[in-house]
């Protein structure tokens, strides 16, 4: 992922996962073996289904050679439906 990408629900972080994971080539198992954890949590990150702890999310990203930035939010209004 060369541009930064603004996740705002789970949907759009799963989505991220799933395409730096295939970027790499990878299975979800090739994905869970790298983070240690099983591959139906990664399957449930992807599909958004997950309310995984924030330590689950960052084994995963660091597995996919990823960082998590904060930074302020573009756009200035607040939309409740994005969350």
């Amino acid at each position: 992922m060369e541009q930064p990408q603004a996740v705002r629900n789970e949907q759009q972080l799963g989505a991220l996962i799933r395409i730096a994971r295939k970027n790499k080539g990878w299975r979800q198992v090739d994905l869970a073996r790298q983070a240690s954890m099983r591959q139906q949590l990664i399957s449930d990150l992807e599909n958004g289904a997950s309310s995984s702890r924030l330590d689950t999310i960052l084994k995963v990203l660091a597995a996919l050679d990823l960082d998590l930035s904060i930074t302020g939010r573009q756009a200035p209004s607040f939309d409740p439906q994005d969350y």
